[in-house]
């Protein structure tokens, strides 16, 4: 059975909070998929990953991108698992 867990916000932001969640994960081993609601929150948290801290790097792509399986964080609008992730971010809706 999944375990399902619920992260509120209320004293960060998403840009704030996603990027920790994200390294903590990758450092347990794990694939993630951060699921947006629409194409343009897609791709601003795409930007913000390579840049949200200086010394920085957290590797990922988006679901426009070839070789999504071999992703450790893959950002989609869609449901599906393609890099076979253990955890799911749900940040829209």
């Amino acid at each position: 059975m999944a375990d399902i867990l619920f992260y509120h916000l209320t004293e960060s932001t998403l840009e704030e909070a996603l990027p920790g969640l994200l390294e903590r994960s990758v450092e347990r081993g794990w694939r993630a998929v951060v699921q947006t609601g629409t194409e343009e929150r897609r791709d601003a948290l795409d930007q913000h990953l390579w840049t949200f801290r200086d010394d920085s790097f957290l590797a990922h792509a988006t679901d426009r991108e070839a070789y999504q399986a071999e992703q450790p964080i893959l950002l989609t609008t869609g449901e599906g698992n393609p890099n076979t992730a253990q955890i799911r971010f749900l940040v829209d809706g």
